[in-house]
């Protein structure tokens, strides 16, 4: 195998990362996606990752569902997955005109209204990353400008919401997620450098 198909493996895995934590990030666990976490290949991941998938049932899914309020949603001592919030300390600034410029070059699936929130910079990124591993070198700068424009700062973000979570599940993915973010962080530096 040629260093070029490692390399983009590679990008499409970490791709899969981001989708999964834009999964997270944009709504609650529902039955179906807790199904879904209990086939094979997710159960290796989580597995590898220690993290217990709690069983497939309507309390594991209320749990869950609470203890994602009290994280992202609040009312008080929440953890807001909003960029602008985290950078200014309220909704829709600056950043909003510097989403807009990526928008034109990457169109989410996901439709949430405020464009600052992680979940949808999350899912941006996997498919700058998907765009990245099958371009030519002229996009090849695009998931590094994306990165430290609008995903770097979220490190923070997961390592508060993960102090937040009071289930393993949450508390384990989430910082799962920091540890991804800072992986990401010298990932990005290596491939400036090169």
């Amino acid at each position: 195998m040629n260093m070029n198909a490692e390399t983009g493996c590679e990008t499409i895995a970490r791709a899969g990362l981001y989708e999964l934590y834009a999964r997270i990030l944009l709504r609650e666990i529902d039955l179906n996606t807790l199904a879904l976490f209990q086939t094979a290949d997710w159960m290796t991941c989580f597995s590898a990752l220690q993290i217990e998938i709690p069983p497939v049932n309507e309390e594991s899914v209320e749990a869950l569902a609470v203890d994602y309020c009290k994280v992202f949603i609040g009312p008080k001592d929440f953890c807001p997955p909003y960029q602008s919030v985290w950078e200014t300390g309220h909704l829709q600034s600056d950043v909003i005109d510097s989403m807009n410029e990526y928008l034109q070059v990457v169109s989410p699936v996901t439709t949430e209204s405020i464009k600052d929130h992680a979940g949808l910079q999350f899912e941006m990124m996997a498919q700058i990353l998907r765009v990245e591993a099958g371009s030519d070198e002229s996009l090849r700068q695009l998931p590094r400008a994306f990165f430290h424009d609008h995903i770097a700062w979220s490190e923070r973000m997961f390592g508060l919401a993960a102090s937040l979570a009071e289930t393993d599940f949450y508390s384990g993915l989430l910082e799962a997620a920091q540890a991804f973010l800072a992986s990401e962080k010298t990932t990005m530096q290596f491939n400036q450098e090169c």
